[in-house]
């Protein structure tokens, strides 16, 4: 049973795509986005004894206006089977009536401070201390809803090499007494383009230049499409891709739960985090739909320190006022590099697409996909230069495989010690 003045909130990790939630036969609130998370208070729908909980979902898939990655209704080459409804975790909170509803954190590690917004009720105060290990850095005092200034002095900064993060206790306050409290974490880093010694364009991490080297992560898994089986699961692939030298990870057109992002801060793995495209065809209201999911998208994912670039479009899929939106990502989230369109000059069996005059505006690097070779994409004053994706290469190896017949990729070839045979 609810205490006086407590509330209950319904959680959902993701949904795909529109969903409607009744309790006790009422609806209670509805969501539209498959890839973002959502809560809805259900407090004033519940009675005494058992209640009758039942979520609808409807999910036209790419038949609809919504993003929907490389999920299509007949999947075929690099597109994939589709996952509709509930694909991440739900769980119920019980909170107070006035309670912390969310955290805005932006490092600067220039100034040595940590920017702080905590979302709570308006007349609330908050405190918030930051601590290493067991001892405490530094706190900050101040109303909820506004900007705060948590000063972090020498910081130990985060990078792939040492991902060290400050654990963060946050307390809302009324009246001196203590009505909420809730723990997180944070990571002192800085991504930027600049020029190196040599006066070339780079990627620099902390001050420094620093070679993103990547896989591309596409999030799909063989016994649960979109869902992976445990939380070792999404644990796995960052330790495996990290153990064989790579930094970086491009999450590829899909945003996974909260938990993979905490493993890549916790393991060090730096991000590039792609929105999830829109339907090719741009039908009516896909547009509008697109950038209302990739505005949540941004804020859900905003804390983050091992997500360093949003990358806007990939190869033309539904791509469509270029400069606006990249304008529009560089200011609504100016603690990040990104990259406008990967992969507008694009290579396959040695066929050329050539680039439109306006590729990469507004954006800070140039990035070309080739396949199979990797190539260098065209310079552009004050943008990084990217090989964003290369090679597709299908080897079939029996016994290693989850498909039969023979590996699909842009080019095939024969592993070795098997004389030949495939």
């Amino acid at each position: 049973m609810l205490k006086s003045g407590e509330r209950l909130l319904l959680h959902f990790g993701a949904v795909d795509w529109q969903t409607t939630v009744y309790v006790n036969s009422k609806e209670v609130g509805s969501h539209t986005g498959g890839y973002s998370s959502f809560s809805i208070d259900i407090t004033d729908a519940l009675t005494s004894g058992d209640n009758l909980l039942m979520v609808k979902v409807w999910d036209p898939t790419d038949q609809g206006i919504g993003p929907h990655g490389k999920q299509v209704l007949n999947p075929v080459n690099i597109y994939y089977t589709p996952t509709s409804g509930i694909w991440q975790t739900v769980w119920m909170e019980v909170v107070p009536a006035a309670h912390i509803e969310g955290l805005v954190m932006t490092p600067d590690i220039d100034k040595g401070i940590l920017n702080l917004k905590v979302k709570g009720a308006a007349g609330y105060s908050v405190e918030a201390t930051a601590f290493d290990g067991k001892s405490k850095v530094n706190a900050v005092f101040g109303a909820a809803d506004t900007e705060l200034e948590l000063a972090v002095k020498n910081p130990k900064l985060w990078s792939p090499d040492a991902p060290f993060l400050y654990d963060l206790s946050i307390k809302l306050l009324k009246d001196g007494k203590v009505v909420d409290e809730v723990k997180s974490y944070f990571g002192m880093r800085k991504i930027g383009i600049a020029k190196d010694a040599t006066g070339v364009d780079r990627i620099f991490l902390n001050n420094r230049p620093y070679y993103n080297l990547g896989t591309l992560d596409q999030g799909f898994w063989p016994d649960g499409l979109y869902t992976a089986p445990t939380d070792e699961a999404l644990a796995f692939d960052i330790k495996a891709i990290k153990a064989m030298g790579f930094n970086t990870i491009r999450k590829h057109i899909k945003v996974e739960p909260a938990r993979w992002y905490y493993h890549a801060d916790r393991l060090g793995m730096l991000v590039w985090q792609d929105f999830v495209n829109p339907n090719q065809g741009l039908p009516e209201d896909s547009k509008e739909e697109f950038e209302l999911e990739s505005a949540a998208e941004m804020a859900q994912l905003h804390n983050y320190p091992s997500i360093v670039c949003w990358v806007l479009f990939n190869e033309k899929w539904g791509q469509y006022d270029q400069q606006r939106l990249s304008e529009w990502v560089k200011k609504t989230d100016p603690s990040r590099i990104l990259n406008g369109h990967s992969g507008e000059l694009l290579y396959v069996n040695e066929v050329l697409r050539s680039p439109s005059p306006n590729a990469y505006v507004s954006a800070d690097m140039t990035d070309v996909h080739a396949y199979p070779d990797p190539m260098i994409p065209i310079r552009l004053e004050g943008k990084a230069q990217v090989c964003g994706e290369f090679g597709g290469i299908g080897v079939f190896i029996p016994e290693h495989q989850w498909l039969t017949g023979s590996a699909w990729g842009y080019i095939q070839e024969k592993p070795s010690g098997l004389n030949g045979e495939v």
